[in-house]
């Protein structure tokens, strides 16, 4: 038979990939190092889509977006690029964070008759 606490914490530390500050001291601590995690991945998400909007408003209309030259047009392609990578990686990670959020609150229910 598992512990249900150790599960969680395997979950939190191994599969979120952070670090529960005490070990057992507080039932809930697991939701508010989630909870964290999951407001600043929402809001690099939402840094990255603001800095992507904010390139597309300053950028020169006039030249293509996917240029294969040696122009400034070029690197701006790829800083999109990139912004956008980011975006989807920490986009990714959020996801990730709610699945374990959720295994975290079925077993929480499970444990409680």
């Amino acid at each position: 038979m598992w512990r249900t606490r150790a599960v969680i914490a395997l979950l939190v530390e191994d599969v979120a990939g952070l670090s529960l500050l005490t070990r057992g001291d507080t039932k809930d601590e697991e939701t508010e190092v989630l909870a964290g995690a999951m407001r600043r991945a929402r809001l690099v998400v939402a840094v990255d889509c603001l800095a992507i909007l904010i390139l597309f408003l300053f950028r020169d209309s006039s030249q293509s977006f996917l240029p294969f030259n040696q122009t400034i047009e070029t690197v701006f392609t790829f800083g999109v690029l990139a912004v956008a990578a980011h975006a989807g990686f920490r986009w990714a990670q959020l996801e990730r964070l709610r699945i374990v959020q959720r295994l975290c609150h079925d077993l929480r229910q499970r444990q409680e008759p």
